[in-house]
């Protein structure tokens, strides 16, 4: 990450301890009045910053902050990139194609224009969750994508199974739940042509901590990691964890394809056997049990029609 005074204030105050404002201005180099439109600046961006006359400004809570070194230290082959604040790390990488190599990583602290399924707004409180983009090369075409999305949402829910987390599921095409509710979401952008090399941008995002005044702008059910204000959770941790699924995950993809990783996606699918509605667009809804995923990664529904499959669509239980 370049040189960013704004962020080395927030930097010392990640610990939830008290700093001086003279104290902050000496190591950051900058005057009082700087400190205090450092601190404004933070406060904007959604993080809860007290100021006590005569001890300081701290966070209200702890905060883990992405540690750089130890990214690039864990995760050598996918040369990794920290951005303190971006719209959206997927659209970096689109920017950025052509100078960059298969397996790039670029993770953010804050994105000011995140994005999930059919271009809804992604909620992303400033460190309070993972979010990252990969870039990846594929040689056979779009159609050797086929299935892709699933095969990370499953990559994301083993990784994090390695770090502790219980009662993970998946839910077709790109959620990723945790106790039932979401927990965060895959989108991945191509580039390419049907018979050539395709670049891949592949975005993900995980809730780590989302701040009362932010989640009432969440249309619906979610849930994320931390619970405990005096738990925090290491993201850099849990980033290198989860890129080291990735890799693994995208070694056994390209070579096997989807079908490979079919039976264990359907493990976690947490809408398998229920009745659900599969919506095409606002007019169009189909309705049927859910049978999980075939070999490519498309729904399996059973309708009075008989089992069908389908490649695109939203998937909601029946009801809601």
């Amino acid at each position: 990450m370049r040189e960013n005074k704004p962020y080395k204030l927030i930097q010392a105050l990640a610990n939830g301890q008290f700093c001086s404002g003279e104290h902050l201005a000496q190591l950051i180099g900058v005057s009082r009045t700087t400190v205090a439109s450092y601190i404004n600046k933070y406060t904007q961006l959604g993080l809860d910053i007290y100021k006590v006359k005569g001890k300081g400004y701290r966070l209200a809570a702890p905060i883990s902050l992405l540690d750089f070194e130890r990214l690039t230290l864990t995760l050598p082959e996918n040369s990794p990139v920290v951005i303190e604040q971006v719209d959206s790390t997927n659209a970096w990488l689109m920017k950025n194609l052509n100078q960059l190599s298969h397996g790039q990583v670029v993770l953010a602290e804050f994105q000011s224009a995140g994005r999930g399924r059919r271009g809804r707004a992604w909620q992303t409180p400033y460190a309070g969750q993972l979010c990252m983009s990969l870039l990846w090369r594929l040689q056979d075409g779009i159609e050797a994508a086929m299935g892709l999305s699933l095969a990370v949402g499953l990559a994301v829910v083993e990784a994090l199974e390695q770090a502790g987390y219980s009662n993970l599921g998946l839910k077709w095409p790109n959620d990723i739940y945790l106790d039932g509710k979401k927990l965060g979401g895959v989108l991945i952008e191509l580039q390419g042509h049907a018979n050539s090399e395709v670049s891949l941008v592949v975005g993900v995002g995980v809730n780590v901590r989302v701040d009362e005044e932010r989640a009432k702008h969440i249309d619906q059910l979610f849930t994320q990691l931390e619970n405990d204000p005096n738990q925090i959770l290491d993201r850099s941790q849990l980033a290198c964890l989860i890129v080291q699924s990735l890799n693994q995950m995208y070694a056994v993809f390209r070579e096997q394809g989807f079908s490979a990783l079919q039976e264990r996606w359907n493990r976690y699918d947490v809408f398998k056997n229920q009745p659900v509605s599969l919506r095409f667009s606002e007019n169009k809804v189909l309705q049927g049990l859910a049978k999980g995923v075939d070999q490519q990664g498309q729904l399996i529904l059973d309708t009075d029609e008989g089992e069908q499959v389908y490649m695109a669509g939203e998937v909601s239980l029946r009801g809601q």
